[in-house]
Parts: structure tokens; sequence; C-alpha cells
């Protein structure tokens, strides 16, 4: 016989909730996810993610603090000439197309939006720090700014100027970015080494401020490594469904069983351009015909 014997051991943490921007419809994938996209040429793959895209435009991106986010997307694609669909998307500056991958751009890309979210939190950090004392008088400003280092040293680094008059950032509200890799099959890209470009970009997409959307044909082409690194999923129509299922169940084998797995997704997907959406960026998993309606097996 084993005696169990409870131990009085109090753990009461006190994290902040992670203040990232959301759409307020409570629905759609949440920030900052990154997403796979796998179907059969002609299934609807672009469509969904162009769909989710402007889902995004059409709603504000809202943090805790009541701050409206723009959106900004980025596309590498070397196909986009064949995807019209993608240019559509407001969100979507003609100098953020790319049609051809290498780590070099995408590291580019990465190193531009870490740098835009720098300039921006500093310059927010300096007008937050000049309205706790534009309202001083001289003899009070001395006084508070001994005892207040911190704000001397931000304002200092501008003699005090008005936010107005010194160096502005691109952005004044750090966007979402949202990077759509379309058909990067065969590319470098797609790579099994520990140190990839893309692998550590996925791991790091939160503290960027970076949700990725990866499209390909086939599961089978997309490393172990990035599909781990993955938490929303759209599967759409193949010919043969033996492979994706058996490739995608070890993504929710802890809540389905394989019978259950093949249900929702036959149902997901009896319609044109239907796929099954597998949204794991939620506190409970959950599964999507497309991103209209929720399937719940009962």
């Amino acid at each position: 016989m084993i005696e169990e014997i409870p131990l009085n051991f109090k753990f009461d943490p006190k994290n902040a909730k992670l203040n990232y921007p959301e759409c307020r419809c409570g629905s759609c994938p949440l920030f900052y996810f990154n997403l796979l996209s796998v179907a059969s040429r002609g299934s609807g793959k672009t469509y969904n993610i162009v769909k989710l895209i402007t889902h995004y435009e059409q709603n504000k991106l809202i943090d805790n603090d009541g701050i409206e986010h723009p959106l900004r997307t980025i596309l590498i694609s070397p196909t986009v000439d064949a995807n019209p669909i993608f240019k559509q998307l407001k969100s979507l500056d003609e100098n953020d197309i790319h049609d051809k991958y290498s780590d070099e751009l995408l590291q580019s890309i990465v190193d531009d939006i870490k740098k835009n979210k720098e300039e921006t939190d500093e310059y927010n950090k300096y007008v937050k720090a000049y309205n706790k004392v534009v309202r001083f008088s001289e003899r009070y400003l001395k006084v508070y700014l001994d005892k207040h280092k911190d704000i001397f040293e931000i304002l200092s680094a501008y003699d005090f100027a008005d936010p107005d008059e010194i160096p502005q950032p691109k952005y004044k509200v750090s966007p979402v970015n949202i990077i759509v890799l379309d058909d990067m099959v065969g590319s470098k890209a797609f790579t099994n080494k520990k140190e990839s470009v893309l692998v550590n970009s996925l791991i790091k997409n939160r503290h960027n401020g970076i949700s990725f959307c990866i499209l390909a044909q086939s599961v089978k082409a997309i490393p172990k490594n990035i599909r781990a690194n993955c938490n929303v999923f759209f599967i759409g129509k193949f010919a043969s469904k033996k492979i994706i299922l058996e490739d995608m169940y070890q993504e929710v084998s802890n809540i389905l069983t394989i019978e259950q797995f093949e249900e929702l997704y036959d149902k997901a997907t009896e319609e044109q351009y239907g796929a099954l959406t597998i949204d794991c960026s939620h506190k409970n998993k959950r599964f999507l015909k497309g991103l209209d309606t929720e399937l719940i097996i009962k």
C-alpha cells in the first residue's frame, strides 16, 4: 500500500497578463500565432489565408491598454504573380512583396521589424517622460529630476525637446506583423538545421511581434522542427487523406481518437475550398470548418 501525505506547498505567482493586441471578435486565432496551411493545389490555401488577414484588417486590433495597433502584411512567394488575390490585402504594401526567398531576406525583414519596434518603444518612452514634467515650473522640475534620474536620462538625450521636434519613428504604435511564406517547398526556408533562420524566427515570433503563415502542398515537405513551432493548422483537401491524417494527428492525439479526427476532417472538407482548422492559440484547442464554424464532437 502506498500512503499519500499532502504537503503545505503554496505557490502564488503574480504574472502580468501578456499585453498583445487582439481582435475583439474572440473567435479568430490569437496573436502571436504561427500558422501552417497544407492542401493540394487549388484547394483553398491562399483563399483561407487572405480571408483571415482580411478579417484582421476589418476589425480593430486592440491591446489591454485600449491602444489600437495597425496591421502590416509581408509576403514572400515565388508564385505571387499567379495569386493576384494577395494584392487585395490593404495591409500588404508593394514594397513588402518578395518573389524570392533567402535566409538573408528573412533575417533582414525580421531585423527591420525589431528596429521599428525598438524605435517606437524609445519614442513612446520619451513622450511618457516628457508628459510627466512638461507642466512643472523650473524650480520643481529640478527637484523632481533629482529624485528621478531615469526620467532625466531619457529627456536629456534630446535636450528636453518637444516630442514633435525629435526624430520620429516609422510607427507611433507598433504594428501587428504577419509574414506569409507561400510555396516555399524546395527553398532554403525548409531545412532541418537547428540554426535555421526560419525556425529561430518562429521561436522568437512573440517577442518580435510577428505571426507567420506558412503555405505548402505537402506536410511531409515541412520539417518537423518547423511544424513543432506552429500552433494553428489549416488542413485542406487531398486526393489521399491517409498521409495527411497520420502526419497531423499527433497535434491532437491527446484529446481525439484517430477516428474522431478523421470525422472532423471529412466534415470540414466536404465543400469546395473546405479546410479543417486546428486552433491551439486559445487556452483550449478548437476545431473549425474553415474559419466560420466551430466543430464539436459529442
